[in-house]
């Protein structure tokens, strides 16, 4: 999992003056409290969708992909006792085991929960223009989650796909493949940073459908994907789990509002 690259000094939480890209905040924006915090209210909001609008005719809850997958996966191994809110359940649980295991003061600092979602907002502006420049006839604007019936059923679904897919593609990828080949091949941690960002980016593009339904590839798509994984990867290892996570919910819910705004 993606940790500050030092220990705040100070048992209040406060650190060494230093450069803002270098200092408090940058510190601050990765530790699992802040993380936690940021990302609560999106947790809570996909968790209340599937129970309240995420459903098909008939009443059946349908949630995003990395979301169902995360279910399974628990499900082969006999852990069934929590339904749908498992994997929010298994990320706020992940977030606080890290907390304390890195021994960091339990006080939240506010400014910087603030901070880090004016970052988010700036750092989802990259993948809106990538959007927009690969956007064609047949990819108006590329978007992880699928046409339903309300704005507030996609918005939750844009949300939802924002924090578990990165959980899948990212923090948990991405360790395994850190893991594996540092520790179980030696590989240096430049050429392992590399292969797991390649990684995670092509599984994160073919997860996604790109092809259209006489089975053609749509290339837009394919390179947006693509580009789109290897940029929240390295937004992952620069900035966390936390920041990333809140970009990609950022952009997929500003694709739905525009989705909404043309179509009305």
């Amino acid at each position: 999992m993606a940790k500050p690259t030092q220990p705040l000094p100070d048992p209040r939480g406060r650190a060494d003056p230093g450069p803002f890209w270098t200092g408090p905040y940058w510190l601050r924006a990765q530790r699992p409290l802040e993380i936690l915090i940021l990302l609560a209210p999106l947790i809570l909001i996909y968790e209340l969708g599937l129970i309240a609008i995420l459903r098909q005719d008939g009443g059946v809850l349908v949630t995003n992909l990395a979301h169902k997958y995360i279910i399974d996966l628990f499900s082969v191994m006999g852990i069934t006792g929590f339904g749908l809110g498992l994997p929010g359940i298994l990320l706020v649980v992940l977030l606080v085991v890290w907390q304390v295991l890195s021994r960091h003061p339990w006080s939240i600092h506010w400014g910087t929960i603030g901070l880090m979602w004016i970052e988010s907002l700036v750092l989802v502006i990259p993948i809106i223009v990538l959007a927009a420049l690969l956007s064609s006839s047949d990819m108006p604007l590329a978007v992880s989650v699928p046409v339903r019936e309300t704005v507030a059923e996609r918005m939750a679904m844009g949300i939802g796909a924002g924090l578990y897919e990165e959980l899948i593609f990212r923090w948990a990828m991405i360790a395994t493949v850190h893991s594996l080949l540092v520790d179980g091949f030696g590989l240096s941690h430049q050429k392992t940073v590399f292969i797991a960002v390649t990684i995670s980016a092509v599984t994160f593009m073919l997860y996604h459908p790109i092809h259209d339904a006489d089975g053609g590839l749509l290339a837009g798509l394919a390179v947006f994907y693509l580009a789109s994984g290897a940029y929240f990867s390295v937004l992952y290892l620069l900035r966390g789990f936390g920041i990333v996570a809140a970009t990609h919910a950022v952009y997929d819910v500003f694709v739905v509002l525009l989705a909404s705004s043309i179509t009305d």
